[in-house]
Order: structure tokens, then C-alpha cells, then sequence
């Protein structure tokens, strides 16, 4: 049931050299498995694979796959792409500055049932405009990782804030404050049903932490420092209070919040990350991929037998008990972000502690793992679900947050190598 790539069967091992690692970076490089190109203006589709009129939607952006795919870009020293897909993500928050003033002015509009009056975190590329499908567009997760990592590039010289960029950031604090960020249901990374997701209180809560860093060193305003510090502090109390879990009582284990741990490294406290990793790992880990929580209906057994191609991605916040009643037990999709992206977490805490060789064999496994996703034509799908009872990729494939999570996985690996 597990994929046969043939292209790593051979090159896949318990421990490796960094004579090894290249001939593997090697046959990646030959069938592009990590090329990431803009699809226009320097931002990202979520998969370059379909065509500008597909029915899947994967042609055009989201706001937090490019945050992924340009932090991937600048951990791994490639700094232009990077800068120029944030330029270009601020161009765009720029058209919904009045989706922000709206909502601040009147925040009981962002209830349920309004998600298109959110500022849009869906969009396309060309012109950088909105889409006019109704969409779960209130995701506080996505809005939260673009502030972060603004402000991250401005607090490593990167890319300075300027006049025009303080002017849309500053809406940001403004309207997490309006609709009580640490209390609001929001779609979540998923952009499935609403409700108080820790994966995107932490991401709001990185956010602000960031700008309020950048406000401390700039010696910005001490009143808009001072209402950052207390919308923190708001955001802290609720992650304190419900961390390592997703959303409880009723949600638990769920793989949105390794975000929290990479990029956004919101969680100081190494007992409260071991058991959000050690609950997804537990949970949520399956012989292909990981599955995004227990119970997720998308891409469930023979999914595009139960929906046709123009329903199969549409927004299911409406009807997700509906599509929730085509799941099988057990039969859930294993996505290929994750094993990447717990390649890079234990990959960090090796390089931080060469001590630690436990994380050293995880960041291996995981690596590992990845790498046996990869399809025989060398590209990494969003996920692998079961069709006639074998595991597939869908067609999303290959899926740019894949191919950035893998990217960097890989840059980790060889730093670890080198350090052993």
C-alpha cells in the first residue's frame, strides 16, 4: 500500500554522509522536485500543475502557503524570492484595507455567515485581485503568519518598513483587537467550520510579537507598544489555558499546530512542545503521510467517486457534515507537508543541542519519510488518499508548501551531517 517511487529506494538509509546527501540533492536537482517558480508578480500558486481556469482552484494564492514557501526561500539563503513574494502579499493587503476599516469600525459583522467581508486570504496572482467565489475567508492563522513574517524581515534588515508598509500593518493589531482574536471562531488552516483554533491564536499572537519587537527597538510610539503588550497578553492566556490542544473540548490532536512550532516558534515552553508533537505523532500518523486530524473528510476513501472535480475543493463550511458522512474509519488522507516539517523541528533542536542525538534519529525518519513520497515522476503531491483501496496522490501534485517543507528539510539535513 505505500508508494514506490523508485527514484530513492536505493538512496534512503538509517544515517547518511554528505556524500550520500548529494547524490540525493543530486537527483532531486535533475527532476526539479524543488523548483518553486512565481506564478506572476512574485507570489506562488498552490500548485503549479493547473491550468488558469481549473476547477480545483489550486491556480491561484493563498496568503499563508506563500508565507511558507518564501520563509522556506529565505532559510535557505535565498533572500530575493522572499522579499518580493512579501512586497507583493502587502500589495494585496493593501486592496483590503477597507474589509479592515469595515470590520474594526463594526466588528459584529465578521460573525458566521459573513466570511467574504473578511479580508480575503485567497487570491489571484495576475493582478493580485480578488476572486468573486464565496469563501471561508476568515482565518486569523493566515492574516497572523504574513505579519510575522513581515516584521520578521524588518527586524533582520531585510526588508525595512517603510511609510506605505506601516500603513497597512497597522490596521493589522487594530482588527485583531476588534474581533477578539483569543475568542473568535475562525476557519482555520483547514477553512472548514468555525471555532477557537489554537493554530491561529498562536499564529496572531507570533504576529504581534514580532511587530511589538520591532516597535521596541524602533522606539515606536510607547501607547502602541503598550496596546500590543496587552493584545499578546490576551492571546497567551488562551494558549496557556488550552495548549497542546486544536480546539476543546472537541478537537484535540491537530497537525495546524506544528505551525506554531515551526516557522512561527511560539511555544517557549519544550514540555508544551513535546506534547503537541508527541499527540500528533501518536494520533495523526499514518505509513504513507500524516493525517490532518482524525474525522477529516478531505480526500476521504475514493473521495472523487462521492464529489465531482468542481465540488471536490470547494468551500465546505456550509455542508462539512455532509461531506464528513462519505468517511470511512480510518480512511483519511495523509498529507505530505508534515513529515517534512517534523524533519525541520527535530532537525532545529539537533543543530541547537549536538548533544540530542534523539532528534537527530527523528529528523532522519522524517526525512526519510518524505522522501518516499515523492512521486515517479519526482514531485511532491499535497496528499496520498485511498482509491480502491490503494494509496494515491490527488491531483494537486506537486503542491508548492510540499516542495518548500521538503526544500528545506533537506537544507536542515545536510547542516546536521555536517555537524556530526
Amino acid at each position: 500500500m505505500s508508494p514506490e517511487t523508485g527514484l530513492f529506494q536505493h538512496l534512503v538509509a538509517e544515517s547518511y554522509t554528505p556524500e550520500s546527501l548529494s547524490k540525493i540533492k543530486e537527483v532531486l536537482a535533475e527532476c526539479r522536485c524543488h523548483q518553486i517558480i512565481p506564478v506572476a508578480n512574485g507570489v506562488f500558486a498552490a500548485s503549479s500543475s493547473q491550468v488558469p481556469n481549473s476547477v480545483t482552484g489550486y491556480q491561484n494564492v493563498w496568503v499563508r502557503d506563500n508565507v511558507m514557501i518564501a520563509d522556506s526561500f529565505r532559510r535557505r539563503g535565498e533572500l530575493a524570492p522572499a522579499v518580493v513574494c512579501m512586497q507583493a502579499l502587502t500589495k494585496f493587503f493593501g486592496t483590503q484595507l477597507p474589509r479592515f476599516r469595515e470590520l474594526i469600525a463594526n466588528p459584529q459583522r465578521a460573525a458566521h455567515g459573513h466570511d467574504n467581508r473578511r479580508p480575503h486570504i485567497r487570491f489571484a496572482a495576475q493582478a493580485l485581485s480578488e476572486l468573486p467565489e464565496k469563501w471561508t475567508h476568515a482565518q486569523n492563522d493566515a492574516l497572523g503568519q504574513a505579519l510575522w513574517f513581515r516584521f520578521s524581515l524588518a527586524n533582520t534588515n531585510v526588508l525595512p518598513i517603510d511609510v506605505n508598509d506601516h500603513e497597512i500593518y497597522k490596521v493589522f493589531p487594530a482588527y485583531f483587537a476588534a474581533i477578539k482574536y483569543w475568542q473568535d471562531p475562525d476557519s482555520g488552516a483547514w477553512e472548514e467550520g468555525r471555532k477557537v483554533n489554537n493554530s491561529s491564536v498562536g499564529a496572531v499572537v507570533a504576529g504581534l510579537e514580532e511587530m511589538h519587537r520591532y516597535h521596541l527597538v524602533h522606539k515606536v510610539a510607547s501607547p502602541e507598544a503598550e496596546r500590543l503588550a496587552q493584545l499578546i497578553a490576551r492571546g497567551r492566556q488562551h494558549l496557556d489555558a488550552t495548549l497542546p490542544f486544536e480546539s476543546p473540548p472537541e478537537h484535540l490532536a491537530d497537525s495546524a499546530l506544528l505551525s506554531l512550532l515551526h516557522p512561527l516558534d511560539v511555544v517557549p515552553s519544550r514540555e508544551m512542545q513535546d506534547a503537541i508533537l508527541n499527540l500528533i505523532q501518536a494520533r495523526l500518523k499514518g505509513h504513507i503521510g500524516i493525517k490532518r486530524y482524525a474525522g477529516d473528510s478531505y480526500f476521504c476513501q475514493d473521495y472523487d467517486e462521492w464529489f465531482p472535480p468542481a465540488k471536490m475543493t470547494t468551500a465546505f463550511t456550509d455542508n462539512l457534515v455532509f461531506r464528513d458522512a462519505h468517511l470511512q474509519p480510518d480512511c483519511e488522507a495523509q498529507w505530505c507537508i508534515f513529515d517534512p516539517l517534523l524533519s525541520i523541528i527535530y532537525g532545529q533542536r539537533f543543530l541547537a543541542d549536538r548533544s540530542d542525538r534523539a532528534s537527530l534519529d527523528k529528523q532522519v525518519h522524517y526525512f526519510n519519510r518524505s522522501l518516499s513520497q515523492i512521486t515517479p515522476a519526482g514531485e511532491c503531491p499535497e496528499l496520498y488518499f485511498l482509491k480502491r483501496g490503494r494509496y494515491i496522490p490527488n491531483t494537486h501534485t506537486p503542491l508548492a508548501w510540499a516542495q518548500a517543507n521538503q526544500a528545506l528539510a533537506l537544507y536542515l539535513m545536510e547542516r546536521s551531517i555536517g555537524a556530526t
